[in-house]
């Protein structure tokens, strides 16, 4: 029987926080960044606006090693999402100097309103994991449960958006079947990087 999911995510959420403060937690969140550096460098240039979300709570903080793979080459863009009134997400281009907004639940946004900030489609989504499972060969992300990026997945796949979504997690929060099972809302992810490596479906 699957842990009930309310539960399970106040687990992981609980594990993420005491693993912020554990001695582990440096070397595993380096190694991640490699892996993450790694992904960037392998990216061809039809890959050039990559979305990622500005880190919220425990969530480890990705930015200097996307500032680094930006200002690498001409022509890049990062991105960051915004939530609609719908409850999927619009992506707007993002650089150090803009100012950001917190939305409803605190996550810091981009303001459309800004000058230069534009809104793009993405060519790749790296999405912070709650926890993350491997089902059926592919790779799968539990959230916080709003179902926003499962929803903006859908829709850009219903456009006909190419594009990639990158699981972004540590080895530890790894469910097997007893504790989670994808949903049919759940969409699956292309790749999955942690602290050991960069993983595709």
């Amino acid at each position: 029987m699957h842990t009930p999911i309310a539960q399970l995510r106040r687990n992981l959420l609980q594990n993420r926080a005491d693993f912020l403060k554990s001695a582990a937690f440096q070397g595993e969140y380096l190694a991640l960044v490699v892996s993450l550096e790694r992904f960037l460098s392998s990216l061809s240039s039809h890959h050039q606006a990559v979305a990622f979300c500005w880190p919220y709570k425990d969530e480890p903080d990705l930015r200097k090693p996307l500032l680094d793979w930006l200002h690498s080459a001409p022509n890049r863009k990062l991105l960051l999402p915004k939530i609609r009134p719908d409850h999927q997400l619009d992506f707007y281009t993002w650089s150090e100097s803009d100012p950001l907004i917190l939305n409803s639940f605190g996550i810091a946004e981009p303001n459309p309103l800004y000058p230069g900030v534009l809104p793009i489609k993405p060519d790749c989504i790296l999405i912070p994991c709650v926890g993350w499972s491997v089902v059926n060969n592919r790779f799968w992300r539990l959230g916080y449960g709003g179902g926003y990026f499962d929803r903006t997945i859908a829709s850009l796949k219903k456009e006909g958006q190419p594009f990639k979504a990158i699981g972004i997690g540590f080895d530890w929060q790894k469910l097997n079947g007893d504790d989670w099972a994808p949903q049919n809302h759940d969409q699956p992810l292309d790749f999955l990087i942690t602290n050991s490596g960069t993983y595709s479906s």
